[in-house]
């Protein structure tokens, strides 16, 4: 059983673990990964144990990564069984389906899945009723109905409920659509443009586009400017990306269901009704230690992963009797992968080279065929999939499952596995902060890039650089073999990564979950070239960020070239941070005064540095700065601060400090300048903790007047935003 990093410690005990009724957490991951074995062996008529040893060993080991759904459910005894993370349901043209498909939507939220809507069938805003007589509130209006409820339902205790809504490219209300998140608001919404090959024919030709509803033309308008707004929209705030509708359809393995949406993130084309189960392969450990890929251990993995992902269809307690039975009808299992940019760093290979997407595509082929393998063995052991008849496949190819691979984002599964690539993503980043809603703030120095920098001495000012910035590209002191390997999502230019989306699509049974990063200063001629290039290399769909666009939950730099102590090596010591907040404090010693600056981070309560100075009436200027410099390195390296000031503390008895003393002069606790450093570091380290385990209390805090705990003779006056004592200089901030 590995060890799960810190990160991906935090997000299983937020997300995936149990807990009791006081939401307190009572599992441990080891327990968890039992539980989820033991309830997918379930599924077998024999050799259960022996099935449920293989499926604790890959997900144990980390090679195998279940979705969130089926971490937070499966198994447990306090909800249903639900282990799906797409679907995709109908809303038909009449009230009733309206708001019956609103209240299936809450119950797949309350069980943790994402919902995809097609709401083409939705007559536009200012038809006729004909029951009423009143005119229709039209599409974008249902839309703002349905965000409403996803914001009041939170998915299965750890998300909120996240949808996609698409329209067709010749839906009368579609203009309106389009620009429908221009002003804000619809924020638990993915809007894409349902697009078909005949409109891009029409756009190449510069022809004009028909508007249609009930085979009523409503409208017509040229689609070049339709093409515009779709960009226009896309460049000011994010929304819509695009779908190809006609790709869906001919990707169909039932061709007789039509597929016209996606979940929320696009990696799965549904037909209405069904849902899909995802699980990961880490590709990160599928690289050998020689950077080769460990083809082996690769099929043996995505085959284990195929049989338990396909159990849980069975043993899934679903939402409601209608996506139990078209889920069941077809099996659709989504198995991709996480750690892809961990993988080819770990090959040597740039993420946008040739070489790099030709591996990408080589292992996503590896897992098709070895997925495809599984099926059909699981076909002749337990049968077809029930639409098998009506399937491509039918009848030379035998399938337990319909569809098999899928690429989808993995958020909270990255961090899980200790990746730092999601899905076919790049690395986002060489340094971010990224907010998450239930665990927190999560820096990020990106740990393989500070693996790699131990092989070319780099200095820690350099690294300090590197965290502020967020990129080591085009840094002074960076090898340039360092800084190829580590391009940031930003930092790769659009046709590579809608490169590697096809260099992997070829061998996807479903979609692609990808998002094409651009910079802030990026046109809308740059997003327009994205989707067309997307296009025309035969993609599902595709979304284009443009940085600024919308209000993210990452920041890029900005950090400290930092890891947690616990994960320091011997003798590697963590740059200075680039800033940090502080406190000064006055000590009284044998020789005069001293002022000693304590730096900390202000969110965790962790001290970084210390800074020592001496007064105008004397001391040991050589001392206390070699003290001071001392100190702060053996923080930075990783040694608690207790250890550090037990052994000032166990240091001899100054003379000077025992005869001013003796002299009656007021002097700070302590026998030597050293236990009075530590003493004020051990009352210090003690403050923080109190005020900062938890995360810190309001800065502004309510000590204004309060007597100085450090010269005892001035009340603390609020300066700059800090407590100031007038008197010895004392602040905290």
């Amino acid at each position: 059983m590995r060890q799960l990093t810190p990160a991906g410690q935090k997000v299983f005990d937020a997300r995936y673990a149990g807990k009791d009724e006081n939401g307190q957490v009572n599992e441990t991951f080891a327990e968890a990964v039992a539980r989820l074995a033991r309830t997918a062996a379930g599924a077998e008529k024999e050799n259960q144990e022996a099935w449920e040893e293989k499926f604790s060993h890959v997900i144990g080991e980390l090679l195998f990564i279940p979705s969130t759904p089926i971490w937070a459910n499966m198994g447990k005894t306090d909800r249903p069984w639900q282990p799906g993370a797409c679907f995709v349901l109908a809303v038909e043209d009449t009230l009733e389906s309206m708001y019956d498909t609103l209240k299936d939507t809450a119950l797949v939220f309350k069980s943790g899945g994402g919902v995809g809507f097609n709401f083409s069938s939705i007559r536009p805003r200012g038809d006729l009723v004909g029951s009423t007589k009143g005119q229709a509130s039209g599409v974008v209006e249902l839309i703002r109905l349905y965000d409403a409820s996803a914001s009041m339902v939170k998915q299965g205790g750890v998300r909120r409920g996240a949808i996609i809504g698409i329209l067709n490219i010749d839906h009368p209300e579609v203009a309106d659509f389009i620009q429908a998140k221009k002003d804000g608001g619809l924020t638990n919404f993915n809007l894409s443009v349902g697009v078909t090959d005949a409109f891009m024919e029409a756009l190449e030709k510069d022809l004009p586009w028909q508007l249609v509803f009930n085979g009523g033309v409503r409208r017509e308008l040229p689609a070049r400017r339709l093409w515009e707004m779709i960009i226009e929209s896309a460049h000011g705030c994010g929304d819509p990306g695009v779908i190809f509708l006609d790709r869906l359809q001919e990707g169909n393995p039932v061709p007789g269901n039509p597929i016209n949406a996606t979940n929320p993130c696009g990696e799965l084309p549904l037909s209405p009704g069904e849902s899909c189960l995802l699980g990961s392969v880490n590709l990160d450990r599928m690289i050998s230690a020689g950077g080769g890929l460990d083809k082996e251990l690769l099929a043996d993995t995505v085959t284990v992963a195929v049989r338990f992902l396909d159990n849980l269809i069975d043993a899934a307690e679903y939402p409601l009797p209608a996506i139990a039975a078209a889920t069941r009808a077809t099996r659709k299992i989504g198995l991709g992968f996480t750690g892809l940019a961990d993988a080819l760093i770990k090959a040597g290979l740039a993420y946008d080279s040739a070489e790099g997407r030709e591996l990408a595509g080589t292992i996503t082929g590896l897992m098709r065929k070895a997925a495809h393998a599984a099926s059909e063995i699981l076909a002749e052991e337990k049968g077809c999939f029930p639409l098998w008849d009506k399937s491509v496949f039918y009848p030379d190819a035998r399938r337990r499952n319909a569809a098999c691979i899928t690429i989808a984002p993995t958020g909270s599964v990255t961090a899980m596995a200790g990746c730092e690539g999601y899905g076919v993503e790049p690395i986002f980043a060489v340094a971010y902060t990224k907010a998450t809603n239930v665990a927190g703030d999560l820096e990020v120095f990106s740990p393989l890039f500070l693996e790699y920098v131990k092989g070319y001495n780099i200095p820690a000012e350099t690294l300090a650089s590197v965290a502020e910035r967020g990129s080591c590209q085009g840094l002074e002191g960076i090898p340039e073999e360092l800084a190829v390997l580590f391009k940031g999502a930003r930092e790769i230019a659009p046709i590579d990564h809608l490169l590697m989306q096809a260099a992997v699509q070829k061998h996807v049974d479903n979609a692609v979950s990808k998002t094409i990063n651009l910079p802030e200063e990026a046109s809308a001629e740059d997003i327009g070239c994205c989707f067309k290039t997307a296009f025309d290399l035969g993609l599902k769909g595709v979304t284009v960020f443009r940085e600024g666009s919308k209000k993210g939950t990452v920041t890029v730099g900005g950090g400290q070239a930092a890891r947690p102590a616990a994960e320091l090596r011997r003798g590697e010591i963590l740059p200075r941070p680039v800033c940090a907040q502080g406190m000064t404090h006055r000590l009284d010693t044998g020789c005069g005064k001293i002022y000693l600056t304590i730096n900390y981070q202000p969110d965790s309560g962790e001290i970084l540095e210390t800074f020592i100075t001496t007064g105008s009436d004397g001391g040991c200027l050589v001392y206390t700065e070699a003290a001071s410099r001392l100190i702060s390195l053996a923080i930075r390296g990783g040694i608690p601060v207790e250890t550090i000031t037990e052994q000032l503390e166990g240091t001899h008895s100054c003379p000077s400090y025992m005869l001013a003393r003796g002299q009656g002069k007021k002097v700070s606790p302590g026998k030597s300048c050293a236990s009075a450093i530590a003493k004020q570091l051990n009352q210090v380290r003690a403050e923080l903790d109190q005020r900062c385990n938890g995360g810190c209390p309001d800065k502004k805090g309510t000590d204004t007047g309060k007597i100085c705990e450090v010269c005892g003779e001035a009340a603390l006056e609020r300066a700059e935003g800090c407590l100031v004592c007038r008197n010895c200089g004392a602040s905290r901030c």
